[in-house]
């Protein structure tokens, strides 16, 4: 949890963490991870925080730290879900979040 609110206090907005980690990670819809190097766009706010991938007891930790994060800055997480699984690239969304939030 101290990742969370240093996620809070740092200057990276969301949109900046999903940029600068979107290289890191492919792409996937409907799913946080593939148990590999690929995610999706909460996936990739979840792996910030410390997530390795894995689905396991940690997964829910990390997407209970992500959603607080996400109300925080004013983000819908079902409009990050519905954003990643309609086919917008990790670009388009980062984008949208800086414009629009």
């Amino acid at each position: 949890m101290n990742q969370q609110f240093q996620l809070l206090n740092e200057k990276r907005s969301t949109s900046q963490i999903i940029l600068n980690y979107e290289k890191q990670f492919t792409q996937i819809t409907e799913r946080y991870s593939d148990g590999h190097n690929s995610r999706c766009a909460i996936g990739v706010l979840m792996s910030y925080l410390g997530w390795e991938g894995r689905l396991n007891f940690d997964t829910a930790n990390n997407l209970l730290a992500v959603s607080d994060v996400l109300k925080h800055a004013g983000i819908e997480e079902d409009l990050l879900i519905e954003m990643n699984d309609s086919g917008m690239s990790f670009d388009e969304i980062a984008d949208y979040l800086s414009r629009y939030r």
